[in-house]
C-alpha cells in the first residue's frame, strides 16, 4: 500500500512540475499611463514604469511617487514648483529638467499639469543652449475676433507624438474641445471658438491641408502644423497687388484718462503687495512710489547669505542688481558682496539676449562704473545686441530668424539710452519700433505680458503707446493692456477674471512705466544708488564662488524668487502591482495538492 501512495504522489508532483513550469513569469512592455526619468547622455534614471491613474493629480505628485520623495528637489515660489535635481543628478546651468507629455514638450510646470488618463510622463535631463534634436511649430488662426496663436510657436517632441498630442499639450487640453468616431477625431472648438455653420477647425502641415486626421498624423521633424478657422464656401477672391485697395482711414485713439491710470496702478499695487513681493514687483513698487514691505530686503539678504553670493543664471545677478536697488541698498556691496561686477565678469550670454539685454539694463540702472578691463563693457553688450538684429527689425532671443515681440521690446528697453549718441544704434532702433508697430495693427501682440514689454520699452524711448503708430480700430496698446487687469487689481494674460502673479508682475511693470512717461521721468529701470560708507568689496575679475552645497534657484525674469523652507509636497499615488497572478495562483494550487496528498498518506499510515 506504501508503495502505492508514494507512486501517486510522484505522478501528481509530475505532472504539477510539468504545469507549472509551462507558467514563466511574464515581463509585460508597460501600457497605459507611464512615467520615465532620463539623466545625461540618455541614461535611462527610472525606467519606463506604470503609475496609477487619480483625478487631480500632478505630473510632479506621479514623479514623487514613482522615485520617492528623498529623490526629488525643487525650489518653490508663488508660480510654483522648479525641479532641481532627480535621483540624484541636479540640473546645474545649463541644464534643466524639461518635462513632457505624450512626448510633447509641456508648456506648464509639473507641478500645474494634471494628468489626464493614458497620460505618458517623461522627465529629461536637458541641455538649454543646445537646439532640440526635434521641434515643430504650432500656430492656431481664428477668426478676428479670435486670436489665438497667430505666430508660430516652436515645440519640441520626442518620440512619435501626434499633430494633435501637439495641439493637446501646447495649447492645453481645457482649451481643447473635440468629438471621436470610427474616422477619428474631429476638432469642434479651439478657444471658445466653435466650428458651427459653415466654418470648422482646418488642419494644415507645412502650409498645405493635410491628408489625414490630426490624430492620425505623426510629427516630423521642422513640421509647421497650423489649425485654421475656416468655411467650406468659396470666399471672395482676394484683390491682387494691382488692385491696390484704398487704405483704411485709422481710426483716432481718444484722450488718455490719466486719473483711470492712477486708479489702475493703485489697484495694482493692492494686489501686489498682498502677495509675497519678488524682485520685479520690487521695481515697480519702487517706481510707482509704493512702500516696499521690510520682509523683501530680509529675504533678499538671507538669499545672498545662504547661496554665498553665488547664483547659476547671470539674469540672477542682473534681477537681483534692480531689486535691491529698488530696495534703497547698494549692490556693489550688498552683505559683503558685488553683484554688479559678477554681471560685468560674467558669461551674459549664455541665457541668449536675455542676459546681455538686461546685463545692459542693470549696469545702466544707476550708471555703475565699469572698468575697461572688465569681460563685457557697455560698448561690448551694446554691439552684441546690434550684431543679433533680424532682417525683419526685430530680435529673439534663440538667434532664430523670426523675431518676436517680446525679445525685440526688452532689447531696446536695454538700447534706449544709447539712441542720442549712437547712429547705429538709432537705426536699429528705428527698424524695430516699425516692426513692433507693424506687430501690433496686425494683431500679433495678443496677449497682455507682451503688450507689457513693449509698453516698458517705448516708454523708456520716450514714444507714447496711446499714440496712431500704436493703435488698432480706435484702441492704443496701453488701452489694450489695461483691458486686461481685473477687478482685484491683478492681470490675465489673455483675457478671462482669473488673475495671475506672473501675468500681474508684467503688466504692473507696464502701467507704471507708462506713468512714468507721461511724467517725463524716464525709464522704469532708472533707480537711484544709496551709497553708504562701507568699503564696496575689491574687483578681482571674479564672480563669488558656492562654497556651500544649495538646491539650485532658478530666479530669472521668467521663474520667479523662491521662496524660503517649501513645504514638504506629501501627496502620493501608489504605482500598480505588476506581480503575475497566473504564476502565483500556480505556486498556491501546487502547495495545497501536495499538503492534501501529504495528509491522505499520513491518514493511510495510521491506518495500518
Amino acid at each position: 500500500m506504501f508503495n502505492k501512495v508514494k507512486h501517486i504522489i510522484l505522478s501528481v508532483l509530475l505532472v504539477s512540475t510539468l504545469f507549472v513550469s509551462t507558467f514563466q513569469t511574464t515581463v509585460f512592455a508597460a501600457e497605459g499611463e507611464t512615467i520615465s526619468v532620463v539623466g545625461n547622455n540618455n541614461e535611462l534614471l527610472l525606467d519606463e514604469t506604470n503609475y496609477t491613474f487619480a483625478e487631480d493629480a500632478t505630473a510632479f505628485d506621479v514623479l514623487v511617487q514613482a522615485v520617492g520623495e528623498s529623490q526629488v528637489k525643487y525650489s518653490e515660489s508663488e508660480y510654483g514648483v522648479f525641479i532641481t535635481e532627480i535621483n540624484g543628478l541636479e540640473a546645474k546651468d545649463p541644464y534643466y529638467w524639461a518635462f513632457y507629455v505624450n512626448g510633447v514638450q509641456a508648456q506648464v510646470g509639473a507641478d500645474s499639469y494634471v494628468v489626464q488618463e493614458g497620460d505618458e510622463l517623461s522627465f529629461r535631463y536637458t541641455d538649454w543652449t543646445k537646439p532640440s534634436e526635434n521641434s515643430v511649430s504650432l500656430q492656431i488662426i481664428g477668426d478676428k475676433d479670435h486670436v489665438i496663436l497667430p505666430e508660430p510657436s516652436s515645440i519640441a517632441y520626442i518620440d512619435q507624438p501626434t499633430a494633435f498630442d501637439l495641439l493637446q499639450i501646447g495649447y492645453g487640453q481645457e482649451n481643447i474641445e473635440y468629438e471621436t468616431s470610427e474616422y477619428g477625431v474631429m476638432i469642434t472648438s479651439i478657444g471658445g471658438l466653435a466650428a458651427e455653420g459653415t466654418y470648422y477647425w482646418a488642419f494644415y502641415v507645412n502650409d498645405e491641408m493635410a491628408s489625414v486626421g490630426v490624430d492620425s498624423y505623426a510629427l516630423k521633424k521642422a513640421d509647421k502644423v497650423t489649425l485654421k478657422y475656416e468655411s467650406w464656401e468659396t470666399p471672395a477672391e482676394e484683390p491682387t497687388e494691382e488692385e491696390q485697395q484704398p487704405e483704411e482711414e485709422q481710426e483716432p485713439v481718444e484722450e488718455f484718462d490719466q486719473a483711470a491710470l492712477k486708479n489702475a496702478i493703485n489697484a495694482a499695487s493692492q494686489y501686489v503687495l498682498k502677495q509675497e513681493v519678488g524682485d520685479w514687483q520690487a521695481v515697480a513698487l519702487n517706481k510707482a512710489g509704493k512702500t516696499l514691505p521690510a520682509s523683501y530686503l530680509e529675504n533678499l539678504k538671507k538669499q545672498l547669505t545662504e547661496r554665498q553670493g553665488s547664483f547659476s543664471k547671470i539674469t540672477d545677478y542682473e534681477r537681483l542688481t534692480l531689486g535691491v536697488l529698488a530696495a534703497g541698498e547698494d549692490p556693489t556691496n550688498i552683505e559683503g558682496y558685488n553683484l554688479v561686477q559678477a554681471i560685468y565678469n560674467g558669461n551674459v550670454t549664455k541665457q541668449g539676449l536675455n542676459g546681455v539685454a538686461y546685463a545692459l539694463i542693470a549696469l545702466d540702472s544707476a550708471n555703475f562704473e565699469v572698468p575697461s578691463s572688465a569681460k563685457w563693457t557697455r560698448e561690448a553688450l551694446v554691439n552684441e545686441l546690434l550684431k543679433n538684429q533680424n532682417g525683419d527689425g526685430g530680435w529673439t532671443w534663440s538667434g532664430e530668424a523670426t523675431s518676436d515681440s517680446d525679445t525685440t521690446a526688452m532689447v531696446l528697453t536695454a538700447l534706449a539710452p544709447y539712441v542720442e549718441s549712437n547712429a547705429d544704434v538709432k537705426s536699429a532702433v528705428d527698424e524695430a519700433v516699425n516692426y513692433l508697430s507693424a506687430q501690433y495693427k496686425n494683431s500679433k501682440i495678443d496677449n497682455s505680458s507682451t503688450a507689457a514689454q513693449v509698453v516698458i520699452a517705448l516708454s523708456a524711448l520716450s514714444i507714447d503707446s496711446h499714440s496712431d503708430q500704436f493703435s488698432k480700430d480706435g484702441v492704443s496698446l496701453i488701452d489694450f493692456l489695461l483691458s486686461y487687469q481685473n477687478d482685484d487689481g491683478g492681470f490675465d494674460w489673455q483675457g478671462g477674471d482669473t488673475s495671475d502673479l506672473f501675468t500681474t508682475d508684467q503688466g504692473y511693470r507696464g502701467i507704471v512705466a507708462y506713468q512714468l512717461f507721461l511724467n517725463g521721468k524716464g525709464s522704469l529701470y532708472s533707480l537711484t544708488l544709496e551709497k553708504k560708507n562701507t568699503e564696496t568689496p575689491a574687483d578681482n575679475n571674479e564672480t563669488p564662488v558656492v562654497v556651500k552645497e544649495d538646491v539650485e534657484k532658478d530666479t530669472s525674469e521668467n521663474v520667479s524668487t523662491t521662496k524660503n523652507d517649501p513645504p514638504a509636497k506629501t501627496k502620493g499615488y501608489p504605482l500598480p502591482n505588476t506581480a503575475t497572478q497566473s504564476y502565483n495562483m500556480a505556486l498556491i494550487g501546487l502547495a495545497l495538492l501536495i499538503i492534501g496528498i501529504t495528509s491522505l498518506y499520513v491518514r493511510k499510515r495510521q491506518q495500518q
